[in-house]
């Protein structure tokens, strides 16, 4: 039965059943067209219309539609075009569902034209899916296969289960009323194959209870039955009413052909009970229409007349509403085409006023702007020919004055080449004296901040850790036993910060000269330091340097060493990174240092530098280094540092040691 192809087969209710539902939905979608607009009420708004217009299919197809119509306009927003898609495809189902094809094929080629455009296959393949079902029920056999084909093509290389089933649905029901019955039990078969590894039940039913309708139309009976037995033994657990009475009835009819007409009744009999609970009138026709096939062939002359009496009032009752739906439709289709035209009229309308305005408008602006500009150009030329005469007249003068000049310059020039000569003489032997001067500067300025550091350390170490030392011992001695709850606290919070503080004062006198730095150098330092990391953070840090033989200067080795913990400090706050790769290396340039990191990257532009960057730019400035911060790709921040200095040669060759750590 043609009913059997709908795309989605809907579980039927009483109406009175869920007028509470549908009152509560419409009132909720009342409270929300009251609050401000928003996208985030707008999309709530489209997810009561979609209850909506869900529930009522299952009332009344024609409030389905309002609501459908309503979703359609609220989803022409740029943000809800993939909500758009699923609208026009629902109101391609429910003229499809009334009997409206050509409506259906509108809506459906509405919602496939914009999947298209998305790029969104699945729609688009439902969409192809609902068109075929359409071109099927208008026997156009060949587009609705075309349709089929195009949208499990699709599948193909966007698989998709639930958009799979209906298509092979549809072709299979196309096959079948063609007569190409070997074709259509192959593509059952297949249905059955999918719907059992998606675990979609109704389809699963539907597929074994097609494929004994193509045996039955084999006249393969006994296979035909089996078929159907087990397609109604799996209807029970689909819950689906509709189904399982379409099932009965096929059975009934193939006992009819078999002429077991006790067997017939019973199944007939059967399927217009559940028809009627769920108000399904094609069921109902059609078993009155069996049952006066029955009686009239077991002789029951009045049983057979009272069921083609109610065959024939009820089919004649389905023609009617239907053809009273297709007149409503067609004049409500009218009456939009009449507005739409009278709409289109007035716009076209107001343009050509708009049209005609603007170019009055422009033909008013061009003019004044012409007299306007001639007006100027008469202006600008008189003015410039009076100050062409007045610069001419100052031009005299002045070459007359130049040439004067000239010759008292080129005496002057003559005794002042001997005076910058001997100037310069002595500027550069006093930038020498200069240069060297600076040297002794930075020099003693660095010994005397390297015994500062250590003075400090010392004081930290020997001074403080001792009267932190002291502190906890004097805490020790306190017995928490005697102490109320809140004074318990007190103490443990107490005795945890003398511990991070005397933590904190031993890694501060550490960091601030390490003693390993001037007995071992730079690399042997580094290593240890990104030893240590790797064993207390989750970081990951891998170190390379590649340094010539002879020890840097104190100077270079102590300022790389702290801008290096003060990059390293930044990484673990900021970076949010799961491995740093630190690269430290001389060439005959100087000293390039290197920390690259997969973190978040550099954040957007803001205010002024941190404090930790500041003192970066400070050491650097002093050694005459640079500093780049750049962005690493897919992700992370890589900071590079150049430090000039002068190349160290061993015999002649450049000699390198590498660690990694």
């Amino acid at each position: 039965m043609k009913k059997l192809l709908l795309i989605l087969c809907l579980l039927a209710r009483m109406g009175a059943a869920q007028t509470p539902e549908i009152d509560s939905l419409k009132q909720n979608l009342k409270v929300l067209r009251a609050q401000p607009v928003s996208l985030g009420r707008d999309t709530t708004i489209y997810g009561s219309l979609k209850q909506l217009m869900t529930r009522y299919v299952e009332v009344n197809l024609d409030s389905a539609l309002h609501y459908t119509a309503q979703m359609i306009a609220l989803s022409q927003q740029p943000k809800l075009q993939k909500d758009l898609i699923y609208a026009y495809q629902f109101e391609g189902y429910i003229y499809q569902i009334k009997g409206d094809h050509y409506q259906s094929i509108q809506a459906h080629y509405k919602a496939l034209l914009l999947a298209e455009k998305l790029k969104n296959h699945t729609r688009a393949a439902v969409s192809l899916g609902g068109l075929a079902h359409a071109y099927m029920s208008l026997k156009d056999y060949s587009k609705a296969i075309e349709l089929c084909e195009k949208g499990l093509g699709i599948l193909r290389d966007h698989p998709n289960p639930k958009a799979q089933m209906p298509i092979l649905n549809v072709l299979g029901g196309v096959y079948k009323e063609q007569g190409r019955l070997g074709e259509a039990l192959t593509v059952y078969q297949e249905l059955n194959t999918v719907s059992k590894e998606a675990g979609n039940l109704w389809y699963e039913t539907q597929s074994l209870h097609a494929i004994g309708w193509v045996y039955d139309g084999m006249g393969n009976s006994p296979k035909a039955l089996t078929f159907y037995q087990k397609s109604l033994a799996l209807s029970e657990q689909t819950g689906s009413v509709d189904l399982k009475g379409s099932i009965l009835l096929n059975i009934a009819g193939l006992y009819i052909t078999q002429k077991k007409w006790k067997e017939a009744l019973a199944y007939c009999n059967q399927a217009q009970k559940f028809a009627r609970s769920v108000n399904n009138s094609s069921v109902v026709v059609e078993a009155e229409e069996k049952l006066y096939q029955i009686f009239k062939q077991t002789g029951e002359t009045s049983k057979a007349l009272k069921a083609h009496e109610n065959f024939t009032v009820l089919k004649d009752s389905l023609s009617k509403e239907r053809n009273e739906q297709r007149i409503e439709a067609l004049q409500a289709q009218y009456d939009n085409v009449q507005k739409q035209n009278e709409l289109q009229k007035q716009q076209v309308q107001l343009l050509a006023q708009e049209n005609q305005n603007q170019e009055l408008a422009q033909t008013r602006n061009v003019l004044f702007l012409g007299i306007a500009g001639i007006l100027f150009l008469a202006v600008l030329l008189f003015w410039n020919n009076r100050r062409l005469q007045s610069k001419n007249r100052q031009i005299n003068q002045q070459k007359v004055l130049l040439e004067q000049a000239q010759e008292q310059l080129s005496d002057i020039n003559k005794t002042l080449e001997v005076r910058v000569e001997t100037r310069t003489q002595e500027l550069v032997q006093a930038n020498r004296e200069l240069i060297e001067k600076n040297e002794e500067i930075k020099g003693a300025l660095f010994k005397g901040q390297t015994i500062e550091r250590k003075r400090v350390a010392i004081e930290l170490h020997d001074n403080l850790s001792s009267l932190l030392s002291a502190v906890n011992m004097s805490i020790q001695h306190i017995n928490p036993q005697n102490l109320s709850d809140q004074e318990q606290s007190v103490y443990r919070n107490v005795k945890q910060m003398v511990k991070s503080a005397y933590s904190e004062v031993r890694n501060i006198s550490h960091n601030i000269l390490p003693a390993e730095l001037e007995k071992e150098g730079l690399a042997s330092v580094l290593t240890t330091l990104i030893a240590k990391l790797n064993q207390n953070s989750p970081l990951q840090f891998r170190l390379s340097t590649s340094l010539f033989r002879e020890r840097l200067p104190a100077e270079i080795e102590f300022n790389v060493y702290s801008i290096l913990l003060e990059l390293i400090n930044n990484v673990i706050k900021h970076a949010q990174a799961l491995k740093v790769d630190i690269e430290l290396k001389q060439t005959s340039r100087g000293i390039e240092l290197s920390v690259a990191d997969d973190g978040i990257g550099l954040p957007a532009e803001s205010g002024k530098q941190g404090v930790g960057l500041q003192n970066i730019k400070s050491r650097l400035d002093a050694l005459g280094g640079t500093f780049e911060a750049r962005q690493r790709m897919p992700q992370g921040t890589e900071m590079a540092i150049n430090i000039p200095i002068e190349s160290r040669y061993s015999d002649g060759d450049v000699q390198g040691l590498e660690w990694s750590a």
